[in-house]
């Protein structure tokens, strides 16, 4: 038995799907945050956004190898900075020694 279907709730069913179908994408966009999923949604878009995001890939990681140049250049100075506090304080005793008269305290 065919089901026939009125033109008028054939255009609601056909309304219906299209709402549906930008429900869907609208929620997709909102799940991922991206405007643009696919290629297939907006070529020129997807592909300017993917460069954009593989360009800030790379600046990050530019970013978190001058952190890593920064904290080694750190420990590099208060390393030096302990080194002359220990020549500092062997300086004043040599100092100290040599202005002594006495042979045994020297």
């Amino acid at each position: 038995m065919p089901v026939s279907l009125s033109s008028g709730v054939r255009d609601t069913l056909v309304t219906i799907q299209q709402t549906v179908a930008e429900a869907t994408l609208s929620q997709t966009r909102l799940a991922t945050g991206n405007k643009v999923n696919t290629a297939l949604d907006n070529p020129m878009s997807y592909f300017a956004a993917a460069s954009l995001n593989q360009r800030a890939d790379d600046l990050s990681g530019l970013q978190d190898n001058m952190q890593q140049a920064v904290r080694t250049i750190t420990a590099a100075s208060t390393g030096i900075d302990g080194m002359t506090k220990l020549l500092q304080t062997a300086q004043g005793i040599a100092t100290s020694a040599a202005a002594e008269s006495d042979q045994t305290r020297r």
